[in-house]
């Protein structure tokens, strides 16, 4: 019999997860945008969100989630489940997540 090792992914990864109702933040994407309240931006030539920290008047991120139907909604996405590439811009402080790039 040939046993095969299950090695569990970290959720420290430069991951986003998307569900139904959520943007899910890596634990690295989560601490590089150095807060708890962000503005979520669209792309749709790109069909890229922009998830970007900023002191006052964003939407408060609790456990590394951001509560998304209303952001869905608003830019018209067809929700799509899954883990999505992401990459951390030092200068723009923001999160750009690629929805053509599933992990």
């Amino acid at each position: 019999m040939a046993f095969e090792v299950y090695i569990p992914r970290s959720s420290g990864e430069n991951l986003v997860s998307i569900t139904k109702h959520h943007i899910r933040l890596g634990n690295k994407m989560a601490d590089k945008l150095n807060g708890d309240q962000v503005e979520v931006a669209y792309d749709k030539d790109t069909n890229k969100l922009r998830i970007r920290g900023v002191d006052e008047g964003g939407i408060k991120v609790t456990k590394n989630k951001i509560g998304a139907r209303g952001i869905f909604n608003y830019f018209d996405i067809d929700v799509l489940k899954g883990s999505f590439v992401a990459e951390y811009d030092q200068e723009d402080n923001a999160v750009y997540v690629d929805l053509n790039r599933r992990k």
